[in-house]
């Protein structure tokens, strides 16, 4: 299915990312390597092998939806794994968004406190701020997004229980 390879390549991807931002900690200057630096790298990729496991979990729930059931038994798995994906999200997005905000806060703190305060503060407000348009602009439109081919899904199979009845 689609869906499912979408969150097994994303998983993929998270879980290069996170060997690679270990790799960057492990070669890293050692004049950098302070103990902040290293422990926010460490908290990000833990971040992505969490949300890369979360998504491995998803794909597996994916699969386990059978297209060869009655259109009743299919729609009642869908059905399932919308309420699964409802209640994944509504605890996964803000502590995933809540780790990568401390791990980035620290991250930058160290490597920005010898610099004026307010380049310190620019920074800071610049980079949370994106941050905060992503999650509650650009999150809450991907949500929406994968609602409508859910839903989409849904009311199909609806129908063709409909049709069949």
């Amino acid at each position: 299915m689609k869906l499912k390879n979408t969150y097994t390549k994303g998983a993929i991807l998270l879980i290069l990312t996170g060997i690679f931002i270990l790799g960057l900690m492990i070669f890293l200057d050692s004049n950098l390597k302070t103990i902040l630096v290293v422990s926010s790298m460490i908290i990000i990729s833990i971040t992505c092998f969490l949300q890369a496991a979360l998504m491995l979990i998803t794909a597996n729930e994916i699969s386990k939806i059978d297209e060869t059931q009655t259109p009743t038994s299919h729609l009642k798995q869908w059905q399932n794994f919308r309420a699964f994906q409802k209640k994944q999200r509504h605890w996964n997005m803000p502590v995933y968004y809540t780790l990568l905000s401390i791990a980035l806060g620290v991250y930058m703190y160290e490597l920005l406190k010898n610099v004026d305060l307010w380049k310190m503060i620019l920074t800071f407000a610049i980079t949370y701020s994106w941050m905060l348009f992503a999650y509650f602009y650009l999150g809450k439109k991907e949500i929406k997004k994968q609602d409508a081919k859910l839903d989409g899904i849904i009311s199909e199979l609806k129908s063709l229980e409909n049709q069949f009845q």
